[in-house]
């Protein structure tokens, strides 16, 4: 998987700092997957897309909708 853009990261570090937005549980549903989400630190929808940070405080794509 590749890192989002430095530009998208700020954009979805000040998205992820609203407690709501965390979706998780949610990505874990749709990928049928704890263990995978597990590396990641916070994960949110935005703008059609699911992403998630990891312990490097790095964004990336994990699902898109469209």
């Amino acid at each position: 998987m590749e890192r989002v853009p430095d530009e998208l990261q700020k954009t979805l570090d000040l998205e992820a700092s609203n407690p709501l937005a965390d979706r998780k549980d949610e990505i874990a549903n749709l990928l049928n997957s704890d263990r995978f989400i597990a590396d990641y630190d916070a994960c949110i929808w935005w703008n059609g897309c699911y992403y998630c940070k990891d312990e490097s405080h790095n964004w990336y794509c994990i699902k898109c909708t469209f």
